[in-house]
C-alpha cells in the first residue's frame, strides 16, 4: 500500500493515522489523482477557512497551506478507495512532517502523516 494506515483505540475514542512515506510520493500521484474539481475543492476549502487572516501570510505559508490541502486530499481520496475511510466521521485532525533517512544518514525526504481523531458524542434524551 502506498499510505499507511493505523487505527487505535482509546476507551471510546479512536485515531486513525495515514502516512505517506517519501519514496511513495510519485507512486500515490500516478495511482490516485484529484480530478480538475476535486483539487479547486481543496485549495479553496483551506482558502476558505484561512480567509480572515490570509493578507497576514507569508507567501511561504500559503504555498504551504494550499500543499498541505491538496496532499491531504489525494490521501484521503486513496485511503477511501483502499481502506473505506470516510473523513466525514472525524472530529478532529492533525499533519505532521517527519524526516526520513536511510541507514547510511542520508536524507531521503519527509514522510506526511495526517491524524484523524473520533470522539463519539454520547446520546442526550430530554424530557420536560
Amino acid at each position: 500500500m502506498l499510505v499507511s494506515f493505523q487505527k487505535d483505540q482509546d476507551q471510546a475514542n479512536f485515531h486513525v493515522t495515514l502516512t505517506l512515506e517519501p519514496e511513495n510520493f510519485d507512486a500515490l500521484g500516478s495511482e490516485c489523482r484529484l480530478t480538475y474539481d476535486e483539487f479547486c475543492d481543496a485549495i479553496n476549502t483551506e482558502i476558505s477557512a484561512e480567509e480572515s487572516e490570509w493578507h497576514e501570510l507569508r507567501m511561504k505559508d500559503m504555498v504551504n497551506l494550499t500543499r498541505d490541502a491538496v496532499l491531504e486530499a489525494t490521501i484521503l481520496k486513496y485511503a477511501k478507495e483502499k481502506y473505506d475511510l470516510n473523513s466525514g466521521d472525524f472530529t478532529g485532525k492533525a499533519i505532521d512532517y517527519s524526516k526520513r533517512y536511510d541507514t547510511e544518514g542520508k536524507f531521503l525526504g519527509e514522510a506526511m502523516s495526517i491524524s484523524y481523531v473520533y470522539i463519539p458524542v454520547m446520546g442526550v434524551n430530554i424530557t420536560s
